[in-house]
């Protein structure tokens, strides 16, 4: 493919070899065969100023934003939350993303709100009752930063990269198991308070400006 051509031989070539995590990392050095003293790690960041907390009360709705994307797991999702909707009729799963139309008919519950601006997606993290990120693979993983950035507990994927971007400020779960997605739905949303400070304390350390920072280190080491 066209991917394996440019990104592999531009990779196998290149003096330094940036990605976003060590998970990352690992799979590229794996696959690829790099020199480990070549490949740096610089996460992705968040925008501060939109993504914060407010006074907004919390809502019933989960949230999961993101494209209807096999590895998105929203099958499994959809199974976690009819088996919520059991015994809490009133909550609501909102997904947000471009291309959802594909995930219909919708369950029960389920609102497509397709692509939203950065401030409505902003104002929905703060107002969710918990953000849920059940993906099968990340190479980084925004939203849940995104979420604790803007005080909203969450629920995530301990797959791929999204532990190491989540830290302990997260509810971690199977993405496999709609019965573990249900679970970790439950205790972030029964542990909000607690997980709140953590949160916001965890997405502060990813800003642009260090970012770039650390990507320049990597550009004068090499120059």
């Amino acid at each position: 493919s066209f991917r394996r051509v440019a990104y592999d031989r531009a990779a196998r070539a290149a003096d330094a070899v940036i990605v976003t995590s060590e998970f990352v990392r690992a799979r590229a050095l794996g696959a690829l065969g790099l020199d480990p003293t070549r490949m740096h790690v610089v996460p992705h960041a968040i925008d501060h100023d939109v993504f914060r907390p407010g006074d907004e009360e919390r809502e019933p709705f989960l949230l999961y934003p993101a494209r209807p994307w096999p590895h998105k797991n929203h099958a499994r999702l959809f199974q976690a939350f009819a088996s919520l909707r059991e015994t809490r009729p009133k909550l609501r799963l909102v997904l947000t993303g471009g291309g959802l139309e594909r995930l219909d008919p919708l369950p029960p519950g389920v609102e497509r709100w397709g692509v939203v601006s950065q401030e409505r997606l902003a104002s929905l993290y703060r107002r969710a009752a918990c953000l849920v990120f059940p993906s099968l693979y990340e190479g980084f993983g925004l939203p849940p930063l995104e979420a604790m950035a803007s005080g909203c507990p969450v629920a995530a994927s301990n797959a791929g990269a999204i532990p190491e971007v989540c830290g302990d400020a997260a509810v971690l779960f199977d993405p496999t198991d709609p019965e573990a997605i249900a679970a970790a739905i439950l205790d972030a949303d029964a542990h909000a308070d607690e997980l709140r400070g953590p949160g916001i304390e965890r997405a502060a350390m990813f800003t642009w400006r260090e970012t770039a920072r650390r990507h320049e280190d990597v550009y004068r080491a090499v120059a």
